[in-house]
């Protein structure tokens, strides 16, 4: 028989009974200092036996301290009497100790700690136990810690002249000097990070790799949190790895620094994660920057820069989640639990005077409420919006190798990091329909319910809803003309560069031929010496007709290369801007004869293009409105269906703004081109959007019953 189990048979009650009426204790390691919180003097306390920060008005503080394991409740109660002035009972002195551990507050041997155990239940130990299981909650797995105290008490000294002033100093020029490359370099950094973080194109190799990398940078952070709380005197007793959805990452016990430091220090530890985070940026750029393409060092810097860059800035310093610029926000606005604070403000308001649900709210001064509603739905939309992004993540990953199946991760990542919110949504819409049945029940009379009928058939047959098409496009101008080389030469001199505007005959560039010329100059040359043989030929009467059509021709070679001559001038052809890119590169090129020099283009009149399914091919027609938006713009600009294809086209490639299923049938597109107007041009050739096009307005009730009709016409015939 398992000795446990016989002596819990034989002898249940007796230790739980005598430990029970034993008063608890403080935990010996307990450490405390006031603070003002609200204008308020509070205590904070942190426990070293639970490892919370505990936060007391003064006065409970001190009736705490009277827990030393000897007195009995009377004697405590008897002597914080005394020492307050006021009568304070036995029973509220239970009451007292009692909240507090259920807290975890009191100090408890690990003998206590089994008998209490030993008082619970099967079931209840088999809940706590899955519960506390490493695997039951992925999106938050915690490993075993250790305490990096006596490591951090060794390498203090040795490192504590990271708060000096010329290192700080010297680590914002590194900064500085990280932005300048940045900046310099942001066309080719900007468009990888994109990339980077959406995760497509990646090999396993690459996920791997990630994964370490994130593993060393997680450190490094974690680890300036825990040397800043030491350099303020405050014991950092854990540290240890986790996995929050399945993303590595470490933790550290900073809470004895935010109960002894100072709201200055605590902002400084609450920084020191994302200082670290540059100082390991301010490394790897230069050495990307540095070292050859297409090497470890460079590739493995460059991908430590894409985690630590301006991303990670952007990400940590962010207030609107519990990250280190949540952090840094509360100490500098005096508000510990901004976010629950606020969170709770706003819901129990909605609650009630939105709902109508028997719900208390919160008291909150009046000059904090506006500032508690803005930030609860900034924060809420943030951290969903984040959630979102991670699910999308995990299917770009899967996607990347398999794109058929990409969906499934990506829904069941959305579901697991979504189902408790799915779960309190669906009590906060149980709790409504209770709450709310009686009165509906009692309102809902055969009248009322006539109206709202009568009303929902007048509504659905209220001309309303207008039919759209809406389609990806890409700007181009109406008028466009290609101006070439008429013959070959050298680009002497370019008049005009991208984006200029020019006129219609302004000179574009010019070209030199020598060999032109110098045939030309020839040319004119015998056409004077014709033009002397032919006068003497008159004066003489001798051989006047034979000179005289040699002097035509002479006149007829010299017409023509005067002609090409002045095709060395390209003038424009029609009022427009020059959107040749880069034309000023053309000087000092040989170009044939046909060769392009300059495009220019009309801005004042664009045309979008889009494409548009056969089955909504029966919305448009020729002049049917239309309205774009640019990509990057709130503005919309009008526009006007000028022309439609008669054949189905094939899409060009980046205006589909979806991906067809294997196993369907793809539709066929016809082409559809709008006109924008825009005289101020502050549309540019080459930008993308989507376009709209609408149709006649109809009712819901034709419109169902129209989509009704077709599809019994199609299936049945």
């Amino acid at each position: 028989m398992n000795l446990a189990r016989a002596l819990e048979v034989a002898l249940p009650e007796i230790p739980a009974r005598k430990l029970a009426d034993r008063p608890p204790r403080l935990d010996p390691g307990t450490t405390s200092k006031e603070h003002i919180e609200d204008g308020k003097p509070v205590v904070r306390i942190y426990v070293p036996c639970s490892g919370n920060m505990y936060t007391f008005p003064r006065n409970y503080w001190k009736l705490a301290q009277l827990f030393d394991g000897r007195r009995s409740y009377q004697e405590i109660a008897e002597k914080y009497s005394q020492e307050n002035g006021a009568q304070y009972s036995v029973d509220e002195v239970r009451e007292f100790a009692a909240d507090l551990d259920a807290n975890d507050f009191w100090y408890k041997t690990p003998q206590e700690k089994n008998i209490l155990l030993m008082k619970e239940t099967a079931e209840e130990r088999r809940k706590k136990l899955k519960q506390k299981s490493r695997w039951a909650d992925l999106s938050d797995v915690m490993f075993p810690a250790f305490n990096p105290d006596p490591f951090l008490n060794w390498i203090y000294p040795l490192t504590k002249f990271i708060y000096t002033p010329w290192f700080t100093a010297l680590t914002s020029i590194a900064f500085a000097v990280t932005a300048g490359i940045t900046i310099t370099h942001w066309s080719e950094i900007g468009r990888d990070m994109e990339v980077f973080y959406s995760f497509s194109n990646k090999t396993w190799a690459d996920v791997v790799v990630l994964y370490v990398l994130t593993i060393f940078v997680t450190a490094v952070h974690e680890f300036a949190h825990a040397h800043a709380c030491k350099h303020y005197g405050g014991r950092v007793p854990a540290m240890g790895f986790a996995l929050m959805y399945l993303t590595p990452t470490f933790y550290t016990d900073t809470t004895e620094g935010f109960v002894h430091g100072l709201p200055h220090q605590r902002f400084t530890i609450a920084m020191a994660g994302i200082w670290s985070e540059l100082i390991v940026c301010s490394v790897a750029t230069p050495i990307w920057w540095g070292t050859p393409p297409q090497t470890l060092v460079h590739d493995g810097a460059y991908f430590i820069m894409m985690l630590t860059g301006l991303v990670s800035l952007v990400v940590n310093w962010n207030p609107l989640m519990k990250l280190d610029g949540y952090y840094m926000l509360c100490e500098v606005v005096g508000i510990r639990d901004l976010k629950e604070d606020s969170t709770t403000f706003v819901s129990a308001w909605v609650r009630k005077h939105i709902w109508g649900l028997p719900v208390d709210v919160p008291y909150v001064p009046k000059t904090r409420r506006l500032g508690f509603a803005v930030y609860s739905i900034l924060s809420g939309v943030y951290c969903y919006s984040v959630l979102y992004i991670v699910a999308r993540f995990a299917g770009n990953i899967v996607r990347n190798f398999s794109p058929e199946w990409g969906f499934v991760p990506e829904i069941a990542v959305a579901l697991w990091i979504f189902k408790s919110r799915i779960r309190l949504l669906g009590n906060f819409m149980k709790l409504l329909y209770l709450d709310k049945k009686d009165r509906v029940v009692e309102w809902v009379t055969p009248k009322r319910l006539g109206i709202f009928l009568a009303v929902l058939v007048i509504a659905g047959a209220l001309p309303l809803y207008r039919e759209h098409v809406s389609g990806r496009f890409l700007l181009e101008p109406e008028r466009i003309a290609i101006v070439r080389a008429p013959v070959a030469g050298i680009v002497e001199r370019v008049a005009a560069q991208e984006g200029e505007s020019v006129a219609l005959g302004d000179t574009l560039a010019t070209l030199e031929n020598l060999s032109l010329k110098s045939e030309y100059e020839s040319t004119r040359a015998h056409l004077e010496l014709a033009n002397q043989r032919a006068r003497r030929a008159a004066l003489e009467y001798a051989d006047y007709g034979e000179a005289r059509k040699d002097r035509e021709d002479w006149a007829v070679r010299t017409d023509q290369l005067a002609e090409k001559q002045k095709n060395l001038q390209l003038v424009s052809p029609l009022s427009g801007t020059v959107l040749t890119p880069r034309a000023m590169d053309l000087r000092g090129a040989f170009v044939m004869a046909g060769d392009e020099v300059v495009e220019i283009g009309d801005l004042r009149l664009l045309r979008a293009r889009i494409y548009i399914s056969e089955f909504e091919m029966r919305k448009v027609g020729l002049g049917a409105p239309g309205r774009i938006q640019v990509d990057g713009f709130v503005r919309r600009w009008d526009a006007s269906i000028r022309a439609i294809g008669v054949e189905p086209k094939e899409m060009e490639k980046g205006l589909s703004s979806k991906e067809e299923l294997a196993g369907t049938s793809p539709p066929h597109f016809y082409v559809v081109d709008l006109l924008v107007a825009n005289p101020d041009q502050a549309l540019k050739a080459g930008m993308t959007g989507t376009a709209r096009v609408y149709g006649e307005r109809r009712s819901l009730w034709g419109y169902t019953c129209e989509g009704i009709r077709n599809f019994v016409s199609r299936k049945v015939w």
